[in-house]
């Protein structure tokens, strides 16, 4: 993330963190490049009230460390839009102050964009779809009916494919830190939404001595 705004910078780590995300941010487009090409982000939120003109943003995203596998997100108040110029490759952009939903959302829009589905809010696995704006999960087109909680741990599991979570972690994640059940809760959660979109396909792995995690697909 590139910004100097301490509270975008915050609020955006705090609801990135939900979803098992990290942030980087950085407070200088030197200091945010010489990131990028250390870390190689998946994502970049691009603040543009750091004070860069329309030439300077087109040039910094231009930069090779910004390769064509890495979204963009722009942060703008409307006064600011102008400075996104024809040609500069954006690909949301979000209007302040951060909503942690609409965040954790355009951030699974971009990414899954990214990795080839073809509909920004829909997440797309083989039979499978979430559509992230409606909250709806089907399996061949057909409506699957799952409960709250089952939704939450759909979405965030298939919002980070590949990556395994400890049950306690799914815990903290879906249930919230103040919740005091034990991990058999995330057993049977998972259990249940197996039963409801496993058929022909697997979709959730269990990882021994681990926890779980969304299978993740060549594309």
């Amino acid at each position: 993330m590139l910004s100097d705004d301490v509270g975008h910078a915050a609020a955006a780590g705090s609801a990135l963190r939900e979803d098992g995300r990290e942030l980087r941010a950085e407070t200088t487009a030197e200091r945010f490049l010489l990131a990028a090409r250390e870390w190689r982000p998946s994502l970049v939120l691009l603040d543009l009230g750091v004070g860069l003109s329309a030439g300077g943003i087109a040039a910094l995203l231009r930069d090779p460390a910004l390769e064509d596998g890495i979204g963009i997100i722009a942060i703008a108040a409307p006064e600011q839009f102008s400075l996104v110029g024809p040609g500069v490759k954006i690909d949301d952009l979000i209007v302040p102050p951060l909503e942690p939903g609409e965040l954790r959302t355009r951030v699974a829009r971009a990414l899954w964009v990214r990795t080839g589905t073809d509909d920004g809010h829909v997440l797309r696995e083989g039979s499978l779809t979430i559509d992230l704006e409606r909250y709806k999960v089907a399996i061949d087109g057909g409506a699957v009916d799952l409960t709250y909680k089952e939704y939450e741990l759909l979405r965030f599991l298939a919002t980070n494919p590949g990556k395994p979570f400890t049950r306690e972690a799914l815990l903290n994640r879906v249930w919230g830190y103040d919740y005091y059940g034990g991990s058999r809760t995330v057993d049977v959660h998972v259990r249940r939404i197996r039963a409801k979109i496993e058929g022909r396909q697997q979709f959730i792995e269990t990882v021994r001595n681990v926890g779980y995690r969304f299978i993740e697909r060549a594309r």
